[in-house]
Order: structure tokens, then sequence, then C-alpha cells
């Protein structure tokens, strides 16, 4: 079968799958502490799992992960609630990733190329840092930065893990907002407000080290050039 022919087929499957979801699934308004209450707390590895599949749904149609993961804190508590948002955020980040990768990057880079190759030279150079700082940073949308990395060439593994550890500083501190609404804690909001101050210039210290180290090895690579031009202009000619 035709590749095109069969990535129009799988998209057609895709697109169906998805409507059935949709039609299935709450809202992004209708994912609050109500649906909590009545799908997911205490209600065991039901509540888990309907949780982890509509976490997972609604973050991969553009969802905030911070609000996944407070809900998480509300639901589960504050340790079970980073587990089963960074979980949730994971699965739809490389959903997301398999997706655009397999029919998007044809098709862009057909008609952008030059653009996509310059965004390929950037993640390329340690793609797991980077990872870890994007996901890292209070700004910046989750589902846009995942059509972009599966539109670029960055390695899976190190995008993916690259932002499950970036992810869980943030879903730490919104599952502790979480918990704190629950029971009630002014104490666990404000050491989650402290956290996500914390975390933010953790990304920027981590930026700023990647940015030294960049300009670092162009120096290096400059020098080197220098003198290897040197040591050729200085060789007796024959």
């Amino acid at each position: 079968m035709n590749s095109s022919l069969l990535r129009f087929f799988i998209l057609v499957l895709a697109i169906l799958f998805f409507s059935h979801l949709i039609s299935l699934s709450p809202s992004f308004d209708a994912f609050n502490q109500e649906w909590i209450d009545n799908h997911t707390r205490d209600n065991g590895v039901t509540g888990i799992a309907k949780f982890l599949a509509v976490s997972v749904f609604l973050l991969t149609i553009g969802l905030p992960r911070q609000l996944v993961a407070f809900m998480g804190g509300y639901a589960f508590g504050f340790a079970e609630g980073v587990i089963y948002s960074t979980l949730a955020a994971t699965l739809s980040c490389a959903t997301v990733m398999a997706v655009s990768r397999y029919f998007a990057r044809p098709i862009i880079i057909q008609h952008f190329e030059m653009r996509v190759r310059k965004l390929d030279h950037f993640l390329l150079r340690s793609p797991f840092l980077k990872s870890v700082i994007i996901r890292l940073l209070p700004i910046g949308n989750n589902l846009l930065t995942n059509i972009f990395a599966g539109v670029s060439k960055i390695p899976r593994r190190s995008f993916i893990f690259g932002s499950t550890i970036g992810y869980i500083p943030q879903m730490a501190v919104f599952a502790l907002m979480g918990k704190g609404v629950l029971v009630n804690s002014e104490l666990k909001i404000i050491i989650s407000a402290l956290l996500f101050g914390i975390s933010s210039l953790l990304s920027a210290y981590l930026f700023k080290v990647y940015h030294r180290q960049h300009n670092d090895d162009k120096t290096l690579r400059s020098l080197t050039k220098s003198s290897k031009c040197s040591n050729e202009s200085d060789e007796p000619s024959h």
C-alpha cells in the first residue's frame, strides 16, 4: 500500500477515534472538582484509571498540565497526585509527538524545509537537557511544544524522558496547591507558590549554564580553526 494512502487511512481512523473520545470525555470546564468528586476520589483503581484516561486525552487536545496536577493533588493527595499527573503528561507528550512526527512532519517539511532544519539544528544539540529546560520554564504551550518536537528530528527518548524530569517540579507545585485546597491549608498554598518560584529560577539557571557552554564550545571551535589556519600558513613551501 502506498505510504501516503496508508497515512491518510490511519489519519481518518484517528479522527474517528478522537471524535468518539470527545463525546465521552468531559470538556475543559467540566474537568473540575465536582467531576473529581463524582468519578475519581475514593474510587480505587477505577478512579485512577478514569483520571489518567481523561487527563491524557484532555492534555492531548490542549488542557494545561498545571490544571491536571492541581486536580491530581485534590483527588489523590500530594505524592500520588504528582505521580499520576506526571504520568498523564508524559503519555500525552509521547502520543502527540508520535502523531505529529508521522503525519505533520512530511507535510510541513515540504513547505517549510529551512525552518524545520533550523529547529532540528537547535534541538539536536543536548536534546535531553534542552527538553528539561523547556519543561521547567513557567511559560510556553505544552501542546505546541509536543507538536514542534514531533516535527523536528529530536530523539524521542531524550525528549520524552527529559520532559518527564522537567514536568515534576511544576506538577509538584500544583499538586500541593490542590492538596492545600482540599484540606483548606494556606501554608501548603504558600509553599507551593515558593516552589513555583524556585522551579522558575532553576530553569533560568540551567538555561544560563547551557548558553555559557554553547558559547564556550563556539569559542573553542573558533580558536581551533584559527590555530589550524596559522599552522598551515607557517608550513614552509616546497
